[in-house]
């Protein structure tokens, strides 16, 4: 395979050309005696890997599919410092995190520190974004903050698919996949010459799974799947300097979602269930919050798939979506990119927050019968590109403008503790209250990268980007109409705290009762930064030992918008932009005649106003909801590390590790917690008299709590094997990953508790794949999970208010068969 060289930089076709070739979608079958080189774009050009300066790993389809990644979640082991998941804790989102930087909380008025991106264009809402693989040129991981080209959003990295596009030849494929749990999946693409420029892809995918987590509440079985999607692309060329692509496409997902395992904390009243023990829950159970909880706990014989869950939960989420590239070659030396794009989310869920056999906490917007309505979200953005080489290609450029605006509404947010009935002294509970958060983000850029080659072995690049974003936030606040809770119109007296004074016996809950308005609150923030990046870099002459090969030292700065989020005292508080600043020192090698290939990086990242997720209850309300809070000051270092061995013709081995270390210097935070009521409060504590019992909301320092799901270590070693025989070619994959130290706690208390921090997570998968002598017909057996580990992978653990907490665990050991056809 070809090399691309440094001297000059892949503008549209000759781009195209090359990526088609690197990044090829045909299996290789021929046995291998160099590493290939590896083209990526995460510089806004096609490029050398082994000479982009930024730490980033390069997929490709071929790649994609021998380590098995149908889906984003896949990824949670491939790469280094990658930390993903279906959702930190009950529903199916893309919770990604890479360098321990990432995002919890997945409301509308704050985004993740890492940006996703499908044909240059941005995924603002999470929802949804747990994207299934099919027809995927390949995907790119960046690590480090990419304020300059990529923008806000990506303190912590960035995510960049690229999708195969329309061709001149008719071709497609069709494939299946089955597994236990019932498995079923299809996909199939379709490419058509509608003309000598005119052509068209068509691109689908289904995936059905049975879920593998057993309620015994309502005896079905959760965390199931059952997503499908589809992209429409089209591509005119009506002469070799313009290019346009139109891409259309669809998803949808209708699940079950995870409920989670209630986990006893020994020592540790919350506040919230001594309240609502008093209230409600002994008189009406007869048993407390620790009692259901220790049930749940031990449901299954403490198996982590086995729960007991009253509300369970469902999720379901549509995105639709539009984009047209232009892009047009000005001259040999320029080019003009175009990228206008259109995408609308839709999503509504039903949380169970406590996960026991009792209503104690529920948030939902689809379960009132009357009251039910999904978050809407749409975002509308417009980015021009003017990239170009000059001085006989010693200097590359790329600088553009950058338009952005979305609006989320719509999403009816209610909280249920309860209903209790009969309560205390025979009186009715049910303690609620609904929301509706609007918010409305608009952000504008400027940019700018060169790069210059001082000679054939030193370059420098320096970037800038401007960026202005202003966000506005409405929540609309709804209460209990009490008159509206009998279903036989009888008189309801509120008492306060969820309490209701009934007429019985004729008394009967309405579970369609009414909820007016009754507050709104807005406010808007407007932010802006400027985020610079320079780097120097030498590149390696051939040599004896180094056939190629290159250091850098690099800096960097990240920014993410602050916004407004919900305050202990109910109202709307201000947090404060992340900022990041990255220093990173980094080689790339490719030894032993281009069979080893060695790429790591050190990195320390100085983090200002962390933006970081809490749990703010406003105790008038006795409602708990995520909250964002700035840590002043952070730090995150390390070590990162990919490698590559061409053992042999035919045996290729990998191995990737990651040395991390994080340091919080400044946190601080309020915690709630029951009074003790013959000591006057704390110094840095205010004290609430909530009749039944008094609580203390105290400042506390969180500075020495590690930051969450930043694995310490993490490993990756795999084994693929290639035998060509008449039967086709057969490719065995053996694949270990190890993650140590990664931490889940959420609030103080269960931070405190150390219950929430996983001291390894184990994965073992395997796969044989098999490639028919004509290239047409690939199969595979894989199964994942080998040894069936449970580990821990998210949880809620809202410990401070419920004296408990839920754990959630890796789905267990699966296996199946693949098929396709390509014609």
């Amino acid at each position: 395979m070809a090399v691309i060289h440094h001297r000059r930089a892949l503008y549209p076709w000759a781009l195209a050309v090359s990526c088609a070739t690197l990044f090829q979608v045909a299996p290789v079958v021929a046995q291998n005696t160099v590493l290939e080189e590896v083209v990526v774009t995460a510089r806004k050009r096609a490029e050398s890997l082994q000479e982009a300066p930024l730490a980033v790993t390069a997929l490709d389809a071929s790649a994609l599919r021998e380590a098995g990644v149908h889906n984003l979640a896949d990824l949670n082991y491939l790469a280094p410092s990658i930390e993903v998941d279906a959702g930190s804790g009950s529903a199916p989102l893309a919770n990604i995190y890479i360098r321990g930087v990432g995002q919890r909380n997945t409301g509308a008025n704050i985004d993740s520190g890492v940006g996703i991106y499908i044909d240059d264009v941005y995924v603002g809402r999470p929802d949804g974004a747990l994207l299934d693989l099919n027809d995927i040129q390949s995907l790119q991981i960046l690590r480090g903050p990419q304020g300059t080209l990529f923008g806000k959003n990506t303190t912590g990295g960035a995510l960049v698919f690229t999708t195969n596009k329309p061709s001149d030849e008719f071709e497609g494929s069709l494939g299946l996949r089955v597994g236990n749990y019932d498995r079923l999946d299809a996909d199939f693409v379709l490419n058509v010459a509608l003309t000598d420029a005119l052509w068209m892809r068509l691109s689908g995918v289904t995936r059905s799974r049975d879920g593998y987590i057993k309620n015994l509440y309502d005896g079905k079985d959760y965390m199931d799947e059952d997503r499908q999607s589809l992209i429409w692309q089209t591509r005119w060329v009506p002469n070799d300097a313009l290019t346009l692509d139109l891409n259309v496409n669809w998803a949808e997902t209708k699940q079950l979602m995870r409920p989670m395992k209630c986990v006893p904390v020994p020592g540790v009243k919350g506040w919230q269930a001594e309240l609502f023990n008093t209230l409600a829950i002994v008189p009406s159970r007869g048993k407390t919050m620790d009692d259901f909880c220790a049930e749940s706990a031990a449901a299954g014989r403490g198996d982590g798939h086995v729960v007991i869950s009253d509300l369970g939960g469902d999720y379901y989420a549509k995105n639709q979506g539009s984009s047209l590239t232009a892009e047009w070659v000005i001259s040999e030396d320029m080019s003009l990119k175009s990228v206008s794009a259109w995408r609308y989310t839709e999503a509504a869920q039903n949380d169970e927050l406590d996960h026991t056999g009792i209503p104690f906490l529920h948030r939902t917007n689809s379960a009132h019968p009357v009251l039910r309505s999904p978050a809407e979200t749409d975002q509308y953005s417009q980015e021009i590109q003017l990239m170009g080489s000059a001085f006989n290609d010693r200097l590359q450029y790329v600088t553009g403008l950058f338009w952005f605006q979305e609006k989320t509404d719509g999403r009816f947010d209610m909280t249920y503790l309860g209903p209790f009935d009969p309560a205390l002294a025979n009186l009715f509970f049910l303690n609620t209250n609904g929301s509706v958060m609007k918010a409305d983000n608009t952000a504008i850029a400027a940019f700018s990268q060169l790069e210059w080659e001082f000679n054939e072995n030193w370059r420098t690049t320096v970037g800038l980007r401007y960026t202005d974003e202003e966000r506005k936030v409405r929540r609309s606040l709804y209460e209990v109409m009490p008159d509206s809770l009998d279903a036989n119109g009888g008189p309801v007296t509120p008492l306060g705290g969820g309490l209701y004074m009934v007429q019985r016996p004729s008394f009967e809950y309405n579970p369609a009762f009414s909820m007016p308005l009754s507050d709104v609150l807005s406010d808007k923030t407007n932010d802006s930064a400027v985020t610079p990046m320079a780097s120097i870099q030498y590149l390696l002459s051939h040599s004896k030992w180094i056939d190629q090969g290159s250091f850098y030292l690099s800096y960097s700065e990240g920014f993410l918008s602050g916004g407004l989020s919900e305050a202990p005292s109910g109202q709307l508080e201000e947090f404060k932009p992340e900022e990041v600043e990255n220093w990173e020192f980094g080689f790339k090698l490719d030894l032993l005649d281009r069979r080893l290939r060695l790429n790591g990086a050190v990195f320390y990242s100085d983090y200002k106003n962390r933006q970081l997720t809490t749990l703010v209850i406003n105790s008038e309300a006795s409602s708990p909801a995520p909250g964002t809070i700035n840590a002043p000051s952070s730090t995150i270092k390390g070590f990162e590390l990919e490698s590559t061995w061409l053992a042999t013709d035919n045996l290729m081995l990998s191995f990737n590790m990651t040395l991390a270390d994080a340091d919080i210097k400044e946190f601080e935070d309020t915690a709630i917690s029951i009074a003790d009521v013959s000591l006057p409060p704390g110094p840095a504590c205010e004290r609430a008299d909530l009749t039944v019992l008094q609580v203390d909301a105290c400042q506390v320092d969180r500075s020495k709590e590690n930051l969450p799901r930043l694995a310490e270590q993490s490993y990756l070693l795999a084994a693929q094997y290639t035998m060509q025989t008449a039967m086709g070619t057969f490719m065995p994959r053996l694949q270990a990953s190890w993650k140590l130290d990664l931490e889940f706690c959420f609030d103080p208390a269960s931070c405190e508790t150390g219950l929430w921090q996983e001291d390894e997570q184990f994965e073992l998968s395997a796969r044989l794949s098999w490639i028919s002598p004509s290239e047409r017909w690939i199969g595979s057996l894989y199964g994942s999970n080998l040894t069936d580990e449970q580990y821990m992978s998210g949880g809620a653990p809202l410990v401070g208010s419920q004296g408990v907490g839920s754990k959630v665990f890796a789905a267990p050991r699966m296996y199946g068969a693949e098929l396709q056809y390509r014609f």
